[in-house]
């Protein structure tokens, strides 16, 4: 590992590989995206990167496509639980299994993209999860954050996320 690679910049590429190796075969689900067409278009293509979150420890990847001419998008996030509560010898035989989020809408205004996952159990304590998620686009990168709000505590956790164009659609 080179010194500027941090562990988890380490496990989102292996996971970003991974997903771009299942890529062929997984086609996420529809995504309802909503914006001009010109802010549309600055979204248009494959976006592959990782989210993490220091305060769940939770990391994982990020699959987004989107065809600007014909409106259609699909994507869902990758979600590796963190194990931060999990200490012990059994810790990996209680450890939650990885999961594919869908990504419930988007929406592109100006350099600035919106948008929402599909409601989720936190992995950790089992409880309802809505995240919502803002980031910035600059070319071909999008980075921003994310809130996850549980549903029956009320407590809400941050972390960050960043995408990179890899191809462009149409």
């Amino acid at each position: 590992m080179r010194k500027t690679e941090t562990p988890m910049k380490r496990r989102g590429l292996l996971i970003s590989i991974a997903v771009l190796l299942s890529a062929c075969s997984y086609n996420p689900p529809p995504v309802n995206v909503q914006g001009r067409a010109d802010d549309l278009a600055a979204l248009d293509g494959e976006w592959f990167g990782e989210y993490w979150s220091a305060e769940s420890g939770r990391a994982g990847s990020i699959l987004f496509r989107l065809n600007a001419a014909s409106d259609s998008a699909s994507g869902d996030v990758l979600m590796i639980p963190g194990d931060r509560e999990q200490t012990g010898a059994n810790a990996r035989a209680t450890r939650p299994s990885s999961e594919y989020i869908g990504i419930r809408f988007v929406r592109a205004e100006s350099n600035t993209v919106l948008g929402m996952l599909d409601p989720y159990r936190d992995p950790n304590c089992g409880c309802r999860l809505t995240t919502t998620f803002t980031g910035t686009i600059r070319g071909d990168t999008i980075a921003g954050t994310y809130s996850s709000r549980h549903h029956e505590g009320g407590e809400t956790q941050h972390g960050q996320w960043r995408v990179v164009r890899h191809s462009k659609g149409s």
